[in-house]
C-alpha cells in the first residue's frame, strides 16, 4: 500500500486541460515541473511551500532588475522563468497528493500576484532609469491597467470553461467569497499571506466580475446559473474551445515567461510593446470571438433545453 501511495500519477492526470493553457505553458513549462516534481514526490516538501518559494524567487527576480546590470537581468529574467515553471509544480504537487483544499488555491492566487508585483514595477522602473523615455513612461499606463484587465478575464473563462466541460469536476478556482472566508484560516499562516488574499486577491476577483459584466454580461449571467452534464459539456466544448485557446495567450504564463526572455536579453523595452499592441490585439479578438461564442451556446443550451432565456436572464431548466 505505502508502495502504491509513493507512485506518482501519469503526467496527463496531474495536469489542467490543455485547452485553457499555451503552448509552450503546456508543453514546456508543465513538462519541467511535472519533472521538478517527480524529484521531490517522496520528500515532505508540500505545495504550499513551493508557492511561496515562488514568491521568493519572483521578489529576488525584482531585486535583479532594480540592480540593473546585463548580468543581473539575465539572473533576475532566469528566476522570473523558473517562477514560472514552479507556480504549475504547485499544483502538480497538491493533486498528485490529493491536498488540494480551498486555502491551497487561495494561496496560489495570491502568490501569482505578489510575484507580478513583485516583478513588473522593478522592471517599469529599469525601463525608465536606462531610457529616460517618456513615451516609455507613457506606455506603462496601459500596459499595467489593461494587463490587469486581461488576466482578470482570462481567469474568468478559464473556470467557466472547467466547469462547463468537466461535469462533475467544476473549475479550480475560488470567488471573492470563498476567498474571503479561507482569509480566517490564513491567519495561522503568516500575517503577509493574510493581507495579500484580503487585499489582493479578493479585489482582483471583485474587480473580474466588473470587467466580464461589462464587456460580456451574458457570460456572467451563464456562469452564475449553468450545470454541465455530459450532453451540455460537448456543447460547451464545442462553442468555446478557440476562444478560451485565444484567452490563454494573454493569461499569468505568457506573461511571464515573454517577460523573463526580455529580461534575460536586457530588453525589457520590447516586452513594453509586446505587451501594449500584441497583447491588446490579441484580447481584442479574443473578446469579440467570444461574446459570439457565448450566444451562440446559450442559444444551443436553450435548444436542449438545459436553460431557460427570460428576456436577457438565463436560469437553468428545474
Amino acid at each position: 500500500m505505502g508502495t502504491q501511495m509513493a507512485q506518482l500519477p501519469p503526467f496527463s492526470s496531474v495536469v489542467k486541460a490543455s485547452d485553457v493553457e499555451d503552448l509552450v505553458n503546456r508543453y514546456v513549462h508543465r513538462t519541467l515541473a511535472y519533472l521538478f516534481v517527480k524529484s521531490i514526490f517522496r520528500t515532505p516538501i508540500t505545495p504550499n511551500m513551493i508557492t511561496l518559494s515562488t514568491v521568493v524567487i519572483g521578489f529576488i527576480a525584482g531585486c535583479a532588475f532594480i540592480w540593473g546590470t546585463p548580468a543581473a537581468m539575465f539572473a533576475g529574467g532566469a528566476c522570473l522563468w523558473a517562477a514560472a515553471i514552479l507556480d504549475g509544480a504547485d499544483g502538480i504537487l497538491a493533486r498528485a497528493k490529493n491536498l488540494q483544499s480551498e486555502f491551497g488555491r487561495a494561496l496560489d492566487g495570491s502568490a501569482d500576484t505578489l510575484v507580478a508585483v513583485f516583478t513588473v514595477f522593478p522592471a517599469f522602473y529599469h525601463i525608465w532609469v536606462t531610457s529616460h523615455n517618456p513615451y516609455y513612461l507613457a506606455l506603462m499606463v496601459p500596459a499595467l491597467g489593461l494587463t490587469v484587465m486581461h488576466l482578470a478575464t482570462y481567469d474568468f473563462y478559464k473556470e467557466s470553461y472547467l466547469r462547463g466541460t468537466r461535469p462533475g469536476q467544476g473549475g479550480e478556482g475560488h470567488d471573492a467569497d470563498t476567498v474571503s472566508e479561507t482569509v480566517q484560516a490564513a491567519r495561522h499562516e503568516g500575517r503577509i499571506i493574510q493581507m495579500a488574499m484580503k487585499y489582493i486577491l479578493v479585489p482582483h476577483l471583485m474587480r473580474q466580475k466588473v470587467f466580464v459584466n461589462w464587456l460580456n454580461p451574458d457570460a456572467w449571467r451563464l456562469n452564475q446559473v449553468f450545470q454541465s452534464d455530459e450532453q451540455t459539456a460537448e456543447i460547451y466544448r464545442k462553442t468555446n474551445v478557440w476562444p478560451m485557446r485565444l484567452w490563454a495567450l494573454v493569461s499569468l504564463a505568457p506573461h511571464a515567461y515573454l517577460m523573463a526572455i526580455c529580461a534575460m536579453f536586457n530588453r525589457l523595452d520590447i516586452y513594453l510593446f509586446i505587451r501594449v499592441f500584441l497583447m491588446n490585439g490579441i484580447f481584442l479578438v479574443a473578446l469579440i470571438w467570444q461574446w459570439h461564442a457565448t450566444r451562440r451556446t446559450i442559444e444551443q443550451l436553450a435548444a436542449v433545453g438545459a436553460i431557460e432565456l427570460r428576456g436577457t436572464e438565463q436560469t437553468v431548466t428545474t
